[in-house]
């Protein structure tokens, strides 16, 4: 009951939360058959609720951790939202693993009435760019079902959650979800080899699973490869036609720079160490002067004079009375959420949920103490409404303003730093080059 109540207010939190959303191949899991999703675990709630939200119809179920279900409202509000405890030897010992037997036949019936499931293959969820080994958890649940109740139509979808900044407020997500696997196929095997199928069954995911994500082999070189994504990207972009705001276009360049940084690792470690720190030491420069590397991209060459900094400003200057209206209504709610998540969470995992979900409770007390106050005062009261319904476009729009902000900014920063100090600037642009002709000698 609760989640059908809720799922519109998170489908727009999720909206808002987001910079840019993608799901490709959705239809892979919109069938009338049973459903098993096996995905990669990098942001704890945040990867569920984002990809059920999205997807819905259906709706999707899935399991988490047996340790977060205390008795009363906590795990009564779990359950309304379709979570289903699975317990870990770590989680709840030898009495927990007892009751995953309830939670495999509650399982089993879900996907005998065609429901879909999300599993989490690694096990567990840690914030790498990267697939862990698969548990076989995974091909117990899925074989489970089908010796239960014989669902010869039972298909595993492999899906890849993919963020830019996985921790942070308006960063981009791309679920990748990969062909289904038909379970019949392994019917076969399966009755003359129950084990082997199983393990021959986590073995054909696992490579499946892993070319959905961004996979770096070595974690030393992730440094690297988000320097090389930031002052490589707009190159690479033009040269092969991609848009900038498509974040599967995104997927397909991180995939590029990233093989080419694993193979370079498997043949010459010492160019990568080389042009780590190259890229350290301009963007260490960069810092010192508080610019982006966009602002040095000679094809940015356009915005960088004085016209188009006075118009942006003139912009600002304009929209300066919805902006303090928006930031009058917001403020108070995000700097709470930002100071109890800080205060509260320390798993860098869990951020991202505790910020939509503090966050989305924040913002929907305020918005209706604002609506309240106001249809208190007002004559009439549909003021209140025409309040809450101001606070929310405002504050959508200081949300768009702020960036746009401290974008001007910058460019006023980099035009001072051209007349002032022109070969300061003229060595980042060669900083820059440098690193873009040694990072395509790789490729």
């Amino acid at each position: 009951m609760l989640w059908h109540i809720t799922k519109y207010y998170l489908c727009f939190v999720i909206a808002v939360f987001f910079r840019r959303i993608k799901i490709k191949n959705a239809k892979s899991i919109k069938v009338k058959g049973p459903v098993v999703i096996a995905m990669n675990h990098p942001n704890a709630f945040m990867d569920p609720i984002a990809f059920t939200t999205n997807v819905f119809p259906p709706r999707v179920r899935y399991l988490a951790r047996g340790d977060a279900f205390k008795k009363g409202i906590v795990s009564i509000i779990l359950e309304s939202f379709g979570i289903i405890p699975i317990f870990r030897i770590q989680d709840g010992g030898k009495e927990g693993l007892k009751k995953n037997d309830e939670t495999y036949d509650r399982v089993n019936t879900l996907l005998k009435r065609n429901q879909k499931i999300i599993i989490f293959a690694e096990g567990l969820c840690i914030q790498e760019r990267r697939l862990r080994p698969l548990k076989k958890g995974v091909p117990r649940m899925v074989f489970g079902a089908m010796d239960a109740y014989g669902l010869e139509n039972l298909t595993v979808v492999p899906v890849g959650v993919n963020y830019s900044k996985p921790s942070q407020f308006r960063s981009n997500l791309f679920f990748n979800l990969g062909e289904p696997i038909k379970m019949s196929d392994y019917t076969a095997a399966y009755k003359d080899a129950p084990a082997k199928t199983m393990n021959q069954f986590l073995a054909d995911l696992a490579p499946k699973m892993k070319e959905l994500i961004i996979h770096i082999n070595h974690p030393h070189n992730e440094l690297l490869i988000e320097h090389i994504e930031e002052i490589y990207k707009h190159t690479y972009f033009k040269q092969h036609q991609l848009q900038l705001n498509n974040v599967e276009h995104d997927f397909m360049f991180s995939t590029a720079v990233v093989n080419s940084v694993n193979q370079t690792e498997d043949t010459h470690p010492e160019k990568l160490k080389i042009l780590l720190e190259k890229t350290t030491a301009y963007q260490n420069t960069l810092k010192k002067y508080r610019l982006r590397d966009w602002l040095i991209n000679p094809a940015k060459e356009s915005s960088l004079h004085y016209g188009v900094f006075y118009l942006r400003f003139l912009l600002l200057v304009v929209s300066f009375p919805l902006y303090l209206r928006g930031l009058l209504g917001s403020y108070i709610p995000y700097a709470l959420t930002e100071f109890i998540t800080n205060k509260k969470v320390k798993v860098i995992e869990f951020k991202a949920s505790f910020l939509m979900g503090i966050g989305a409770f924040m913002f929907l007390l305020f918005g209706l103490l604002q609506f309240f106050v106001a249809k208190a005062i007002a004559p009439n009261a549909w003021w209140g409404l025409f309040v809450l319904i101001v606070t929310v476009v405002t504050g959508l729009f200081c949300l768009w303003l702020s960036p746009f902000r401290k974008k001007t900014w910058g460019i006023l920063r980099t035009l001072r730093l051209k007349s002032q100090q022109p070969s300061v600037f003229e060595d980042l642009r060669n900083q820059r080059q440098s690193i873009i002709r040694s990072f395509e000698e790789l490729m």
